[in-house]
């Protein structure tokens, strides 16, 4: 990975890649064929790094939650920024490196995306599933940003030690979501409660009216 960040795919020989592991080049070819071989097991070793920082099955407290989920994944992109910045850079000439480059940001997606399900639903917010993804996209298009571009415009961005909890709390605000998951589901059970007593309230009156109508009818 550094040698791949310090010179790009073609400037990455394997002859530099051989004396960085502290190995010589027949030992590299036995364990990988190809430089693009290589290459694609770095970029499992950095999706496998991703799912390490993976949400937690359910939402319980999506503030704190999400925002040590950013924290995390900001620190790995902001570590591997220049890696990234050479393969996108090299990308048009070396089509091939795209599976390998989407292999990360799909694993932070699936994840992403499988808890604000949850969320949406545990909250019983109306959103359809096209606005979650894009939503979702948002966040990861936000953290991307951050990552990339902070050393060049840091005026644009939160400081480093709010940024995280920003991030999430602005996620949350675009989903309609707010508070933990404990405060969301009494939320619900108020909504429904209000919903029921409303409705008995107008059961009550239309019998009362009812009666009514029927008393002026009979003349009394």
């Amino acid at each position: 990975m550094r040698v791949f960040a310090e010179s790009g795919f073609r400037g990455a020989t394997t002859r530099r890649i051989a004396e960085a592991a502290g190995v010589n080049e027949v030992t590299l070819f036995r364990q990988f064929k190809s430089k693009t071989a290589l290459i694609n097991e770095v970029a499992e070793l950095y999706a496998r790094r991703r799912s390490e920082e993976a949400l937690p099955s359910g939402p319980v407290e999506p503030q704190r939650e999400l925002s040590e989920w950013c924290q995390a994944h900001l620190a790995l992109l902001r570590n591997s920024r220049d890696m990234i910045r050479k393969c996108m850079a090299e990308v048009d000439d070396m089509p091939q490196m795209v599976p390998c480059m989407r292999r990360g940001p799909d694993v932070v997606h699936h994840q992403l995306l499988d808890y604000t399900q949850k969320l949406v639903r545990q909250r019983g917010v109306n959103l359809v599933s096209e606005d979650i993804n894009i939503a979702c996209r948002m966040l990861q298009g936000s953290l991307f940003a951050d990552a990339m571009g902070r050393d060049i415009m840091p005026d644009m961005y939160l400081p480093p030690r709010r940024a995280a909890e920003g991030y999430a709390r602005m996620f949350l605000r675009m989903l309609g979501v707010d508070g933990d998951a404990r405060e969301g589901n009494e939320a619900v059970e108020r909504a429904a409660n209000t919903k029921a007593k409303n409705g008995r309230r107008s059961s009550t009156g239309a019998r009362q009216r009812n009666g009514q109508g029927r008393n002026r009818s009979s003349g009394t």
